[in-house]
């Protein structure tokens, strides 16, 4: 390797440090975000509320920077192949983390719609979810910062869970609405309209997180996850010993 290429080489990989620092902490603000628009919804925060819609700002500035961090690094240092992959993932990564904060602004601007004082009857439900989106979104980031395709593979499967969790408040919605049809109680299905939004929002956050480990693949492998159908007949990471 000539000097000129090893200078080039330590130089890259200190823009890589740092923009891989920066993403986890985007990453971390969003999980923030969402996690907080839980809670002021489920308890009524509207300052709490107001606070996470003007937060959203931080995380899309957060965005802005790293992008230019990622053209300024290929402008500046003629990246090869791998290093090529890791600014396309990262580029395609904090959309998503984007996009999960503003999931976390339409739960937030759902809280403010909220009457003060209602029960929640599926509360622990929604929270529940909550904690599965949030524990597969930490360990995105983590398989991010690591360069764990390994983990980025198996979080795949944890998609089908939150699906599920989605899938069981969509039917209990649709069981209440019908038990409550001759009720003259609106307030019974705007509560249920607003858990089963909710619900929705954590699903597609939950969506992001998997298109995150989808990304963190590709930049590992050079290639993209197999189709969710081949994922699970006979998708296999081999090990270097195979």
């Amino acid at each position: 390797m000539t000097k000129n290429a090893t200078i080039q080489s330590f130089l890259y990989a200190t823009d890589r440090e740092r923009i891989v620092s920066k993403v986890v902490s985007m990453g971390e603000r969003a999980a923030q975000l969402l996690e907080t628009s839980v809670s002021a919804l489920l308890d009524q925060d509207s300052p709490l509320a107001r606070r996470i819609i003007a937060d959203d700002d931080a995380v899309d500035q957060m965005e802005g920077e790293i992008d230019q961090e990622c053209l300024g690094s290929i402008a500046m240092r003629s990246p090869g192949k791998d290093e090529l992959y890791f600014v396309f993932a990262v580029l395609k990564i904090i959309t998503d983390l984007e996009r999960i904060g503003d999931q976390a602004v339409n739960i937030a601007e759902k809280a403010l719609k909220v009457t003060p004082a209602v029960v929640f009857p599926r509360r622990d439900a929604l929270l529940k979810m909550l904690r599965v989106v949030l524990s597969m979104f930490r360990q995105a980031l983590q398989a991010f910062r690591n360069e764990d395709k390994h983990m980025a593979a198996t979080l795949w499967k944890r998609d089908d869970e939150v699906d599920s969790m989605y899938a069981q408040c969509y039917a209990d919605f649709l069981h209440d609405a019908v038990a409550h049809s001759g009720n003259d109680d609106p307030q019974t299905m705007e509560i249920g309209a607003l858990e089963l939004w909710t619900a929705r929002h954590l699903e597609r956050a939950g969506d992001h997180v998997i298109n995150i480990v989808e990304r963190v693949y590709f930049m590992v492998e050079g290639k993209y996850f197999p189709s969710k159908a081949a994922r699970k007949g006979s998708f296999k990471i081999k090990t270097s010993g195979e």
